[in-house]
């Protein structure tokens, strides 16, 4: 069965669930609103004939015991004409024109809406690449024709920067990263992406952090001395200049927010021991 097929019998099920609870609710408002409307005046027409009744034993026109007949009598007749009935016939009531009217509106005024805002093509529509399939080259093309309308989105062209790097086109990744810097001054502030564009550029120049990335990687720690990502790259740019001090008091800063016993503190653990060696043979003696 076809998606669409499928969407169409749900909708129609749906709109005959509404019209379940709505159409009943119409049909019966009139009858109870009709009955209650009779129910009215013969109480009125009751009490009227009763106190007629009382004046005129008062004035001594009835005896006593057909007053209390005919009040009998009244009170009988009241009781029937009160009981529930059959509703009236009629050729084509009020409340079953309007259920009838709600009944042909709403799924028309319903399919109208939906054909008009809606987007019907979505049953078929076959969903976006998400990044992980970037290698196939549609989600990167697609971001491209994206920017190619909207070249000041930052968001836009950090997302084509970190499709590229995951393609390993980091030249690309790493001018991609410079226009979301240029374009978007909240993106310029963000400590992560400028420990991306980093990463990016440092890759592109053979995996060394010299330069440029070691700028940014600078920039990051200033606007947040405690970000996981910049402390790490910091002490690798320390580590990779030699200041084999200032590697072990980045990465132990960093070694202290990570749980002990997971990988990722043994490998940092690891590199804190090596560099702490190194600081120690190349101390003045």
């Amino acid at each position: 069965m076809s998606s669409i097929v499928l969407f169409s019998l749900i909708a129609v099920a749906l709109v005959a669930v509404a019209l379940a609870f709505v159409l009943p609710a119409l049909l019966k408002t009139r009858a109870r609103g009709d009955a209650a409307s009779r129910a009215t005046v013969n109480a009125d027409i009751y009490r009227q004939e009763v106190d007629e009744l009382q004046q005129e034993e008062a004035r001594g026109e009835l005896p006593p015991g057909e007053a209390q007949s005919m009040r009998q009598e009244m009170r009988r007749r009241l009781m029937e004409e009160t009981r529930p009935s059959e509703p009236m016939k009629s050729p084509v009531p009020r409340s079953r024109a309007v259920a009838l009217f709600v009944a042909v509106a709403l799924p028309v005024v319903a399919g109208i809406l939906y054909f008009t805002v809606g987007k019907p093509g979505a049953l078929t529509d076959d969903p976006p690449a998400p990044v992980g399939e970037a290698a196939k080259g549609d989600y990167i093309e697609q971001l491209q024709r994206h920017l190619s309308r909207q070249p000041r989105d930052g968001r836009g062209w950090v997302l084509l920067a970190r499709a590229q790097a995951d393609r390993s086109e980091f030249k690309a990744a790493a001018d991609a990263y410079e226009k979301a810097l240029t374009v978007s001054e909240k993106v310029a502030k963000d400590p992560g992406v400028l420990c991306e564009y980093a990463d990016a550029l440092g890759m592109a120049q053979g995996g060394r952090l010299a330069g440029r990335p070691a700028e940014l990687i600078a920039k990051a720690l200033a606007i947040n001395p405690a970000h996981p990502a910049a402390l790490e790259m910091a002490g690798s740019v320390a580590y990779e200049e030699g200041r084999f001090a200032d590697a072990v008091r980045y990465w132990k800063q960093l070694l202290a927010d990570l749980a002990p016993g997971s990988d990722r503190h043994a490998e940092l653990s690891e590199a804190v021991a090596r560099a702490e060696r190194k600081a120690a043979v190349t101390l003045p003696r």
